[in-house]
């Protein structure tokens, strides 16, 4: 009688996990899926859908051509606007006033954005001077929401002054120029300063 020999070969191969996955700076996915514009996830193959740029607004793209935000208290609530940078456009602007009846009184801007595509930054200017005086930093309290980069200027500012806060498209995280494009959500609010 002859014996069977059974020779187990256990293979080698990598497992991904289930589960979504956010697409990084350079858009990668696992080999069977490909990242989605709407959600910035990876989605299987054929099921995903192309960014869209539904929030640009053509000619904001000088101090002089700024959306003008509507006019807010000395302690008001965040005006929001959703805006986008498609590729090409280098940077989008809106301007407010600061009521001049304001003891004391400081901006507060907050800009997020999905980190799949290009980096954004935010600046703000008076432009009384035409000069930039503050630049974004990370927010004190963060976005819990890891998809998201999220940055903000706090600073104090004269009452009866014009400002202009300007979204820029930064060329990092552009992915070599296939992903130079990004949408994002801006919030600014006056407050007295904490």
């Amino acid at each position: 009688m002859r014996a069977l020999l059974l020779v187990v070969v256990a293979a080698c191969s990598p497992s991904i996990a289930p589960g979504a996955y956010l697409c990084g700076a350079n858009q990668a996915c696992p080999p069977d899926q490909v990242c989605d514009g709407t959600s910035d996830t990876c989605v299987l193959k054929g099921t995903e859908t192309p960014f869209t740029c539904d929030g640009d607004v053509a000619g904001d793209d000088s101090a002089a051509n700024a959306q003008s935000i509507p006019q807010l208290e000395c302690v008001s609530p965040p005006f929001v606007a959703a805006g986008c940078m498609p590729a090409g456009d280098g940077q989008d602007w809106l301007k407010l006033t600061v009521p001049s009846v304001c003891t004391s009184v400081e901006i507060e801007a907050r800009l997020a954005y999905p980190v799949a595509y290009e980096k954004l930054a935010l600046e703000l200017w008076d432009l009384g001077t035409n000069a930039p005086i503050g630049t974004d930093v990370p927010c004190a309290q963060g976005a819990n929401d890891p998809s998201q980069v999220v940055r903000c200027i706090t600073l104090t500012v004269t009452p009866g002054g014009q400002y202009g806060l300007v979204v820029k498209a930064t060329s990092d995280g552009d992915c070599g120029g296939s992903c130079a494009y990004n949408r994002y959500d801006l919030s600014v609010q006056l407050a007295t300063p904490g």
